[in-house]
């Protein structure tokens, strides 16, 4: 009884569940959605939509939301080609100034939420706006594509293995490492949950809330960038509506994994398994020839069912602790 207390108690559990029911699910139901090349598409998005959704985890679990990451995708992906096309900027230099970009967005952000005192909500559906606006401007509604000649740069950011797999997955690796242990190893970590736990309490002792919010908002900002640069190595353009929508699959990635929308909850391994099940159903809709359309509607059923499990194993946690 305890080893299931215990199991229970965690955040991914649910998350854990939803993602062995998904591919038990799509496994009977095509077997193609098993094979190495099905496999290899899964991790391919789960990994591009984890780099991001990751980061947003972190803020989301300081209290703070970040809609404008699709936005910022677009942004600062689109920058690359663009100044490579029409300043005849070497790739580097344009991956530079992508990055950037992003910092400056994410400062931006920041700064504005924790000066002039306005949800971050109302700060990022403005940049959602303003920056997918900017991003048409810039690409007057037409895709960029990526000069010939410059793959070798790209490839540290999507090159493909022969086995299938993508370099992303290894970048996802990474990068989970580098989070997982500033969440529960570093004291910014802890200040991190105590931001979004008890925002007053948090203050009291110390804790430099808003100085931790503005980080967590260059870093999703960055790591949008990030993912921006993993798609523009694979697809080879940049269109107007890169990334657009994004915002609520990451959001709805970290709520599958464990993650609380009032703050102070969340963990890395849950948002990644959130991912995993996006991915899985992504792929697996379009395995077995079902229409697109009801992605959306099955990812809303799971956001309404991991609260659901979340508020449930609530009192396991409380008991854990």
């Amino acid at each position: 009884m305890t080893v299931i207390r215990s199991f229970l108690a965690r955040l991914e559990t649910g998350a854990l569940l939803s993602a062995l029911a998904v591919a038990l699910i799509f496994g009977l139901w095509t077997r193609s959605f098993l094979s190495l090349e099905s496999i290899t598409s899964v991790f391919i998005v789960t990994s591009e939509l984890a780099i991001l959704a990751m980061t947003v985890t972190l803020l989301m679990i300081a209290g703070e939301f970040d809609l404008s990451v699709g936005s910022v995708l677009g942004l600062s992906s689109v920058a690359v080609p663009f100044m490579m096309v029409n300043y005849q900027m070497a790739p580097l230099a344009s991956v530079v100034i992508a990055f950037a970009i992003a910092i400056g967005v994410g400062l931006l952000h920041g700064n504005i939420v924790r000066h002039l005192r306005i949800p971050s909500f109302i700060v990022t559906l403005g940049g959602l706006l303003f920056w997918r606006g900017m991003v048409f401007v810039i690409t007057q509604g037409f895709p960029v594509r990526v000069p010939r000649g410059n793959g070798s740069l790209f490839d540290l950011f999507s090159y493909r293995f022969r086995n299938g797999f993508d370099v992303s997955l290894l970048w996802l690796i990474a990068w989970a490492l580098v989070l997982y242990v500033l969440l529960t190893q570093t004291r910014f970590g802890n200040w991190i949950y105590a931001s979004g736990a008890n925002e007053r309490a948090a203050r009291a002792m110390g804790v430099p809330v808003d100085r931790v919010r503005t980080i967590l908002f260059v870093l999703t900002s960055v790591s949008a960038c990030m993912a921006g640069l993993i798609q523009v190595g694979r697809f080879g353009s940049v269109d107007a509506t890169r990334g657009q929508g994004l915002e609520l699959e990451v959001i709805s990635a970290s709520v599958i994994g464990g993650t609380s929308l009032s703050g102070g909850v969340g963990s890395i391994g849950g948002t990644i398994l959130g991912c995993l099940i996006i991915g899985m159903i992504r792929n697996g809709l379009a395995i077995a020839g079902i229409s697109s359309y009801w992605y959306t509607a099955i990812i809303g059923l799971l956001i309404v069912v991991a609260v659901l499990v979340n508020k449930s194993t609530e009192h396991f946690r409380k008991v854990a602790i």
